[in-house]
Order: C-alpha cells, then sequence, then structure tokens
C-alpha cells in the first residue's frame, strides 16, 4: 500500500528518487502511465496488468475507448528503479503532467499506486478536495 504525500526534485537527467516507503514495493518495476487529471501514475508492475483491465473494462467498445487505450498504454513506461530508488520520468510524460527538471514534484501515495504532480497544481487540487472533503461531511 502507497500512503502519504512528499515532495523531491526532478534532476536534470530526469530522474525522481521516491520515497523510501514506496521502494520495496517497486523493486520488481513499476509502469508510468499518464493519468486523468493531469498527473502521472506509477503502479507496482505485478498490479498494473490488473489495474489496466478494470481501467480498459470501464471503456465504451468505440472510438472513445480506443483512444483512451491508446493514451494510457502508448504513452506508458516500463521502469526499474535504480540502486538510489530513482525512476527517470520520460520527456513525454513529464510535458503532459508539466513536471520541469529541478522543481518540486508532489509525489503522493494513493493506495493502489503513485500519483506524480506538479507542486503548485496539487496543492490547488488538495485544497479542492480538502474543501470538497469537509463539506461532505455531516
Amino acid at each position: 500500500m502507497f500512503l502519504g504525500e512528499y515532495f523531491h526534485s526532478l534532476d536534470g537527467k530526469g530522474r525522481l528518487v521516491m520515497p523510501s516507503g514506496f521502494r520495496r514495493r517497486l523493486e520488481d518495476g513499476c509502469v508510468i502511465t499518464k493519468g486523468r487529471d493531469g498527473q502521472l501514475l506509477i503502479f507496482a508492475s505485478e498490479d498494473f496488468e490488473q489495474k489496466a483491465t478494470e481501467m480498459i473494462e470501464q471503456q465504451p467498445e468505440d472510438k472513445e475507448g480506443r483512444r483512451f487505450a491508446r493514451t494510457v498504454f502508448a504513452g506508458a513506461d516500463l521502469q526499474t528503479p535504480d540502486k538510489s530508488g530513482r525512476v527517470i520520468v520520460k520527456p513525454d510524460l513529464r510535458d503532459y503532467a508539466d513536471l520541469e527538471p529541478g522543481n518540486e514534484i508532489a509525489v503522493l501515495g494513493v493506495f493502489d499506486h503513485i500519483e506524480l504532480w506538479e507542486k503548485g497544481r496539487h496543492i490547488e487540487e488538495k485544497a479542492s478536495g480538502d474543501e470538497s472533503y469537509l463539506e461532505g461531511e455531516d
């Protein structure tokens, strides 16, 4: 399980250090793909096939469903963290999520996956989420 909020910088080679608590779960590899809110998603390799199957089954079998599949799978990247726990975030994925080398990235543990957000966008999204969460309480 992935939990917590961390801030790490993307280095000049596009590498990102994963939080130490996430590394063991990712040591056999991980898949980085596009999220639907402008963020990147990271799944442990062994979990990705099951999660991907669930995502595809939820999509209609039409042009939009095929477009969704191409976006998720053709844009995905299989990575194995190095000995320092770093993964490389490919340039096209960095562009998608507005992740710039040298800038802080929000690294979020979201139960079965990790999300990578541009820090400013994450702070805005977090504030909206907190507000919605509070409004939902009775």
